[in-house]
């Protein structure tokens, strides 16, 4: 029965021996395993970094973007309240262009009556003229004959 014994602290030893490879190959895979996880994370943590880098770069162009836009706007601003004022100058002559239009317009019509009477006169008195001259043509023409017979 010693042998007994014998036979199942061999067995133990050999269970406890498996029990041991067992661990230490477990081990050595976890090992591996975070070693692996190790690398991943600090290549993780670099592309991070770049990101980061790269995000930063971003905000600083797209806020120096936002300003040189905000700048070109109020300019923009600027001008198109310029324009407007041209705008309402030129809408100012053009009814100041009316009304001298409309003034001219009034008094030409005025004028136009006038020179329309003092025609309506010089031809009267180019009539008048017309017909004493053509009496005086005919006294003379009488004297001439009276004169002569």
């Amino acid at each position: 029965m010693e042998w007994l014994l014998y036979a199942s602290a061999a067995l133990i030893a050999v269970a406890f021996l498996l029990l041991a490879v067992y661990i230490a190959r477990t081990l050595i895979v976890l090992q591996e395993t975070l070693r692996r996880l190790t690398a991943a994370v600090n290549h993780a943590d670099e592309q991070v970094q770049t990101v980061g880098k790269e995000v930063t770069q971003l905000l600083h162009t797209a806020n120096s973007i936002a300003g040189d836009m905000q700048n070109k706007a109020e300019k923009l601003n600027n001008t198109i309240e310029a324009v407007n004022e041209i705008g309402g100058t030129v809408r100012s002559l053009n009814r100041a262009l009316q009304q001298t239009a409309a003034a001219l317009s009034a008094r030409a019509s005025q004028g136009q009556e006038k020179w329309a009477k003092a025609l309506r006169w010089a031809n009267v008195l180019v009539d008048i003229w017309e017909k004493w001259r053509e009496r005086e043509q005919l006294r003379e023409k009488e004297g001439i004959r009276n004169g002569q017979k």
